[in-house]
């Protein structure tokens, strides 16, 4: 006999979004290893950032393994118990908030890109303020979700989809204009991976009230893995600072090279070029081949040439 669809759309799409959410989180320290070995000399503010995200999404999948705990171990043929821990159980209470806040933390960020290669006080400060609006919403959704009102919650939690739709939206677009008025010096990845948070942006939970679907299912995984998306995306962005300075100017060729300069390769990347400390240079290999060819006095004899006229 099938399973009834609260097990498989609710149950069975936090089993599948936690161990998303697991399997992301590995990614996430490969990342965050590969940061720290590499960019050791980078600004004390941008290091104590991958240092935050890197404690905040550690938290995040201890969180869900705590909710996977409870709903496989603790509540383990008890259907009814399993689901009531999703109105009552406090780690699952704070779930909104949490994947608000690490959404916020990384929109930061890309909202300082967004300064860097605008200079645009107005857009900027908009998204700012759109941004915490919206974390302002999960905060008193999750403060209505321990007081157990569920109308005002719902009302909230759609406040805080809205707004971070909203904020997205415009810094996906405000980005991809002004990189295309600094299209020399800027990353060419940044619009598709822009265009990917903004498809990442709507976040659902199932009410008390709400049908049991398949889009439920979606909707729950896609929750669990956002605030992951989100770091991936901004340390993604920070860990290929190197190979975009390595890589050369669009229309030129390389070749191999051999000793040490001390000049920095590609140092006008309008996005993350003030990122890097004054240590942080990508020295440019250098090889110079002298050649050498000594001739015989009777070579210079044969020829009718003075062999000491030739030397000096």
């Amino acid at each position: 006999m099938a399973p009834p669809p609260v097990v498989t759309f609710i149950l069975g799409a936090w089993n599948l979004g936690i161990s998303g959410d697991l399997l992301l989180q590995g990614v996430l320290f490969a990342q965050f290893a590969h940061y720290f070995d590499l960019y050791k000399k980078d600004i004390l503010l941008l290091r104590a950032f991958v240092g935050g995200l890197l404690v905040l999404t550690t938290l995040k999948s201890m969180q869900c393994l705590a909710i996977l705990w409870v709903q496989n171990v603790v509540h383990f043929v008890d259907v009814f118990g399993a689901l009531n821990m999703f109105y009552q159980f406090w780690l699952y209470g704070i779930n909104v908030i949490f994947v608000a806040f690490i959404a916020f933390y990384v929109q930061l960020f890309f909202c300082q890109r967004l300064w860097v290669i605008s200079k645009n006080i107005y857009v900027v400060v908009l998204i700012v303020a759109l941004f915490a609006f919206a974390l302002l919403a999960a905060v008193v959704e999750t403060a209505f979700f321990f007081s157990d009102r569920t109308f005002p919650l719902r009302q909230w939690f759609a406040v805080h989809l809205a707004t971070v739709f909203a904020g997205d939206l415009i810094l996906c677009a405000s980005s991809i204009y002004f990189l295309l008025n600094h299209s020399t010096g800027a990353m060419p990845q940044t619009a598709s991976m822009l265009k990917s948070i903004v498809k990442l942006t709507f976040q659902v939970r199932l009410g008390k009230d709400g049908s049991i679907t398949g889009f439920s299912m979606l909707a729950i995984i896609a929750n669990t893995l956002l605030p992951k998306l989100y770091a991936i995306s901004a340390m993604w962005t920070l860990n290929s600072r190197r190979d975009l300075r390595l890589a050369p100017p669009n229309g030129q060729n390389t070749s191999s090279t051999e000793g040490t300069s001390g000049r920095q390769a590609r140092t006008n990347n309008v996005e993350l070029g003030i990122l890097s400390g004054p240590g942080n240079r990508v020295p440019i290999q250098v090889r110079t081949q002298v050649q050498i060819v000594q001739y015989s006095d009777d070579m210079f004899s044969k020829l009718g040439l003075d062999p000491v006229t030739v030397r000096v």
